[in-house]
């Protein structure tokens, strides 16, 4: 009688420390490793030469060529400071907030670059504004593929766009270090992200913030989660997923990337 009692009290007191040590490393999943600390883009060591954008005569409008200075030592790790919703601002996942990530990341580059200052209500307004222009321009709003993404971007928000294929880590370094944000698109199965449901969404986009050169990560506001913020993904990973939107099969759409131009 006297272990089993024994045995109860022991259960009692590792119970309580069992559970929330589950818990805390289940959280830590969830949200992945830890992030940079964050730095606001307008912080970014101003350039050595003139590097207002450009227009290219031989491109559509919203892209543009930034005149490079002198090269400088990139930081080993960056993460840009960026307000952070998810594509579904009140936690309802039902359409059209489920096929919202496009929308939700230009949306999010959209409201710090303009200083929109956008309280929730107010993003999820114009997140529904952004679907109904979708609908009306390009006729769906369901898979945006990169190039659409770019020119809604230009069109709603005036801002600056430059499209990159094939990215390696070190083209994301050198864009992030100018202060510049970046929309990319994925094969949403192939994050693993253990925050989706049903392994993820065929296509989705997010937006990259950082990276951690040493660890060779990078940084994240995935707008498909709310543990989203700061969410941090291998590189490995990122550079598996990375693809265009494809009508025919989305791992073989071409990887790239939308580098976003800051107003001058």
């Amino acid at each position: 009688m006297k272990k089993i009692l024994i045995t109860i009290l022991v259960l009692l007191i590792l119970t309580p420390a069992i559970y929330f040590g589950y818990t805390r490393i289940r959280a830590l999943r969830l949200e992945g490793p830890s992030a940079p600390n964050t730095i606001s883009y307008d912080q970014i060591k101003a350039p050595t030469e003139d590097k207002t954008p450009k227009v290219k005569s031989d491109e559509t409008e919203n892209k543009v060529k930034i005149n490079n200075g002198p090269s400088e030592p990139l930081p080993e790790t960056l993460n840009l400071d960026l307000p952070f919703y998810t594509q579904a601002p009140y936690s309802n996942w039902d359409y059209p907030w489920q096929e919202a990530c496009e929308e939700a990341s230009v949306l999010l580059v959209a409201n710090l670059y303009n200083q929109m200052n956008l309280d929730r209500e107010n993003y999820n307004n114009e997140l529904l504004t952004l679907v109904d222009w979708e609908k009306e321009y390009f006729g769906s709003y369901e898979h945006t593929s990169v190039d659409q993404t770019a020119e809604m971007m230009q069109l709603n928000y005036n801002l600056m766009t430059i499209i990159h294929d094939n990215p390696t880590f070190e083209d994301i370094q050198k864009i992030l270090a100018e202060g510049h944000l970046i929309i990319a698109p994925f094969a949403g199965k192939l994050l693993h992200n253990p925050n989706f449901l049903n392994g993820g969404p065929i296509y989705h986009m997010l937006v990259i913030k950082g990276y951690n050169a040493p660890k060779m990560q990078i940084v994240t506001n995935d707008v498909g989660t709310r543990n989203g913020e700061n969410y941090v993904y291998s590189w490995d990973t990122i550079s598996e997923a990375l693809h265009d939107w494809n009508d025919e099969d989305i791992t073989q759409g071409t990887p790239r990337i939308i580098e976003v131009i800051p107003p001058q």
